[in-house]
């Protein structure tokens, strides 16, 4: 499609067209600009508009509004000039921003990528390029609109791998990754919550996988995650091929593997948005600490005990760092927590300790399974090719009882004032008792009050131990 042709591609759009009828009518300097356009030489169509005006043409913004129906919020910081006019819809996003220069030439020469320094006026109906825009759009180059790009925003690296990761068959510019290489160090001085918007899409993008090697090939990974530094050349046991880092990147791969093979068995794993980032950065995380508990036997054996726990102490450090919520950080970390739960298990395990699991695990159960699936494909040791029949039994055997949910919330039989009624006080011992009788419902050996509260009497008299 040629640039005329993409122009009337922009006007057939409604929301667009509304908008050039007002612009030509209040004579407002409104531009349409970036990834819409890019995508239309690409052959995409999309609902994420980017506009700019004038800083003198702020008063108009009102009346946009109004055309639109629609009402802009206001995120960014006014001192340093990053306030953006955003609308958010189920199916749609609009951005808004203000020049950066006085001219539309001036304002695209600060822009990140010459893929998206492109801009169309609503009220002219004229283009406008960088140079080399339209050239690397049709190349599928990632290039920085100037040598200065990266210093005047150091997240454009990440950026420009997110692109790589979303736009398709597109590659960096051999300029742009000398020069991330060069400056990668700046991007400590972005704030975490910014960097952690950008990673999420990038492990959220149809190849995570592309973007965390780039990342690492970049240099980047390391800066924004010293702690995976000594994984690099730290070798592992008989069940693995590849050194830490190196088995951590392939899972990230891995873990699209594991999906597919579990749809393929017939099971279905639904998870949100959030499970997902989630999954992922438990996988980046899960052996990080394996730095700390290396140690070899007197045959010469690799083992890493407990770097479960030290694992979690790493993953906890960069998670404060780079602004994780709460809840998101709690999940990752049970994840890691447990992720040799799975693997560890016999082909001679019965299935109340699978049912244990499954307890235990709750709603984080699918991802327990897929990041075990991906650890086990991504580690083709002597050793592990002899267990991958009973993981994959196990695991799939797993996920038929986490839809039967009275593995996860079994009914609740006796509550803390039976056990009380015992003479014990409150406090912890009624909830470890509590938890070993859910223990037996979910085992099917408790499966009425009147069994609950016999186990209770006869098992847990007073004085009595668990």
């Amino acid at each position: 499609m040629d640039v005329k042709e993409i122009g009337k591609e922009i006007l057939r759009d409604p929301i667009l067209s509304r908008l050039s009828i007002l612009a030509k009518e209040k004579n407002i300097p409104v531009f349409l600009v970036g990834g819409y356009i890019r995508d239309l030489f690409l052959g995409i169509h999309r609902k994420d508009y980017d506009f700019t005006l004038p800083k003198e043409a702020y008063s108009c913004i009102p009346m946009i509004e109004e055309t639109l129906h629609l009402h802009f919020f206001k995120i960014g910081r006014e001192e340093i000039n990053t306030i953006t006019y955003r609308i958010i819809k189920k199916d749609m996003s609009i951005d808004l921003t203000l020049f950066q220069g006085k001219r539309i030439e001036e304002d695209l020469q600060r822009r990140d990528f010459t893929i998206n320094a492109t801009a169309f006026s609503l009220k002219d109906e004229t283009f406008h390029f960088v140079e080399r825009a339209l050239e690397d759009i049709r190349n599928r180059v990632i290039r920085a609109v100037s040598t200065y790009s990266i210093d005047q925003d150091p997240l454009r690296m990440l950026r420009a791998i997110r692109y790589l990761c979303t736009l398709d068959e597109f590659f960096l510019d051999k300029g742009l990754k000398e020069e991330i290489s060069l400056k990668k160090d700046k991007i400590k001085k972005v704030p975490g919550e910014r960097v952690k918007m950008e990673l999420d899409q990038i492990l959220l993008s149809p190849r995570p996988e592309v973007g965390m090697r780039s990342l690492y090939e970049l240099g980047v990974l390391f800066v924004l995650m010293p702690g995976l530094m000594e994984l690099e050349n730290l070798v592992q046991n008989e069940h693995h091929h590849l050194n830490v880092l190196s088995h951590t990147l392939l899972m990230i791969e891995k873990v699209s593997w594991a999906s597919g093979w579990i749809a393929q068995k017939g099971r279905e794993i639904s998870l949100s948005q959030e499970d997902w980032l989630s999954l992922y950065y438990a996988v980046l995380f899960h052996d990080i600490g394996k730095q700390d508990t290396y140690s070899k036997d007197e045959k010469g054996r690799v083992h890493f005990y407990h770097h479960e726990a030290f694992s979690c102490q790493r993953a906890e450090s960069i998670m404060e760092r780079l602004r994780f919520s709460n809840p998101m950080r709690n999940k990752i970390l049970r994840l890691i927590q447990h992720h040799m739960r799975i693997l560890n298990l016999s082909l001679e395990t019965k299935e109340s300790a699978l049912k244990r699991l499954v307890n235990q695990m709750a709603e984080e159960t699918p991802m327990l399974v897929l990041l075990t699936l991906a650890d086990k494909e991504a580690s083709r040791g002597i050793l592990s090719i002899q267990i991958d029949e009973v993981v994959e039994g196990h695991s799939l055997r797993i996920l038929d009882l986490f839809k039967e949910k009275e593995s996860i919330h079994p009914p609740t039989l006796i509550t803390g004032h039976d056990v009380m009624a015992l003479g014990y006080p409150s406090g912890p011992k009624v909830g470890q008792i509590l938890k070993f009788i859910r223990e037996k419902q979910v085992e099917g050996e408790v499966k009425t009050r009147e069994e609950a509260l016999e186990i209770l009497k006869v098992r847990f008299g007073i004085d009595r131990e668990i």
